[in-house]
């Protein structure tokens, strides 16, 4: 859809609204007003078609950026905190928790400890 298609109905709308509002006739304010809401859906596909054009530079660009952060990521240790250690290591302990949080699910550490009488 061409730029025009989308903005000619907003622009005869809007002057022949004016004109209906300083002759004072209110048929042509009417008409006006109508043509104004009839040419917003043109505009909203116009507005979309042109807000998800996207070049072949810009993918380019996006794309290097994203290989940017992921060395940088790599560089400062961030991509592998969670790593189990060489041994084998201890199973995770669950997520603590704030004392006023109330968790939906039990969580296995509070369980009270058994002890014999």
């Amino acid at each position: 859809m061409p730029v025009i298609a989308a903005y000619v109905p907003l622009g005869a709308g809007i002057t022949t609204g004016v004109l209906g509002i300083l002759g004072k006739n209110h048929d042509l304010r009417g008409i006006g007003v109508f043509i104004i809401v009839a040419g917003i859906p043109p505009l909203m596909v116009h507005t979309l078609r042109v807000s998800q054009r996207v070049a072949a530079h810009q993918l380019a660009e996006a794309d290097n950026a994203g290989y940017w952060r992921a060395l940088d990521h790599v560089a400062r240790g961030l991509l592998d905190q969670g790593a189990v250690p060489p041994n084998g290591g201890h199973p995770a302990k669950s997520e603590q928790v704030a004392g006023n949080v109330i968790t939906l699910r039990p969580n296995p550490d509070d369980k009270p400890k058994r002890m014999a009488q």
